[in-house]
């Protein structure tokens, strides 16, 4: 539970006295002035509550909580205000600005009630986030692996989400948490497909209507099982989009629309690298498959195709396998059937299973040459 609180009220005698008797209680930290405020936001850990004064020189407590919730958005404001402010604060609660407003003069038994109050408050917000970010990212990475290592669907999602994360900076499109949720999820439905669309998913040019219609019915497929997760939605609507000609076939303006492009061409890219497809002829697919793909995203798809300096392959026994190691061939059953495909990273399972594998010595996996010494050497 994080306790820091900040204090911004221009008298100094009442914040000493403030300070004084609330750091029993909480992690007290205190300025005279609303400039004084938000450069201690700018450089300090976030703080739980915000108390401001209503009434002070130079930058009111109003327009203090306006620009302090542009950098400490998940901070809870409360309001120190006189009976002739009253108006005000009731419209700054009532438009969501600030918490709780207190009136002068106020008890201290009040004072820590309102921020046992916000301290809880931050902890929902906060552990909201988390939810989103961590728990659902980490549950999210497990069922994808699991995807990715029982169907592999031809593409590699973690390939995917660095090259999304890449273009949207260059884009200078905020990135947010859909991103490495949308980048995973995508390929939740291709379990479901059937054999013939598999095939077609996987050989077939992208630029023809089998493939589309296939990279289509994924999307639909995965946004289906998603709306069905409580919170997701935003996720949902993602695929929705990719699934759309508006982000293939126009330049795109929105956020939302560039986001679902710039994964989508994500996924191509990954795509034609498993395929094998490099140089002028993936960057002559990716074209015809975006036609109007904006000079920016043009150029990093070029630069990206540009020939790479070839990885050394080398043979490690299966003991000294580590989890990130890409594997440079197909890794096999006795009975020929595909256990790992080529160009997969490997995971902590994965590295456990192939150790475990009776008649498995060594598997060949991709060294770059500034690495190789390093490898062998493990």
């Amino acid at each position: 539970m994080n306790e820091r609180i900040l204090l911004v009220d221009d008298d100094y005698s009442l914040l000493n006295t403030l300070k004084r008797n609330l750091s029993f209680d909480f992690e007290v930290t205190t300025c005279e002035s609303g400039p004084e405020a938000l450069a201690c936001i700018k450089k300090s850990e976030p703080f739980s509550v915000i108390m401001v004064d209503m009434r002070m020189p130079g930058m009111e407590g109003i327009e203090v909580i306006q620009k302090a919730r542009q950098i400490a958005p998940n901070s809870v404001y409360l309001m120190l205000t006189g009976n002739q402010d009253l108006t005000t604060a009731m419209e700054a609660v009532n438009e969501g600005q600030v918490f709780r407003f207190l009136n002068k003069p106020c008890q201290m038994s009040d004072i820590k009630a309102a921020i046992n109050a916000g301290i809880k408050q931050h902890d929902l917000i906060t552990s909201k986030e988390e939810l989103l970010k961590k728990t659902f990212a980490g549950a999210i990475s497990v069922l994808v692996e699991i995807i990715e290592y029982v169907d592999d669907p031809l593409v590699n999602t973690d390939d995917i989400l660095q090259s999304a994360e890449a273009m949207l900076v260059e884009s200078k499109v905020a990135s947010d948490w859909r991103i490495p949720l949308t980048s995973r999820l995508m390929v939740a439905g291709v379990p479901l497909l059937d054999l013939g669309q598999r095939e077609t998913l996987a050989s077939a040019a992208i630029t023809s209507d089998e493939h589309r219609q296939v990279v289509k019915e994924v999307f639909s497929i995965s946004s289906q099982l998603i709306k069905q997760i409580p919170r997701l939605e935003p996720i949902a609507e993602l695929l929705d989009r990719m699934g759309t000609t508006d982000v293939t076939n126009a330049k795109c303006n929105n956020d939302d629309d560039k986001i679902a492009q710039v994964i989508l061409l994500s996924y191509y890219q990954s795509l034609l690298k498993r395929r094998g497809d490099e140089g002028d002829v993936a960057q002559s697919e990716i074209e015809d498959r975006f036609p109007d793909l904006d000079n920016q995203l043009t150029e990093h798809v070029r630069l990206s195709n540009d020939a790479q300096p070839q990885p050394t392959i080398e043979s490690i026994p299966t003991s000294e396998l580590l989890t990130g190691m890409t594997v440079a061939e197909d890794v096999r059953m006795p009975n020929g059937l595909l256990l790992i495909a080529s160009g997969r990273k490997l995971s902590p399972p994965m590295v456990t299973r192939l150790r475990n594998l009776v008649g498995l010595e060594s598997v060949a996996v991709e060294i770059p040459a500034k690495h190789s010494k390093q490898v062998a050497a493990v």
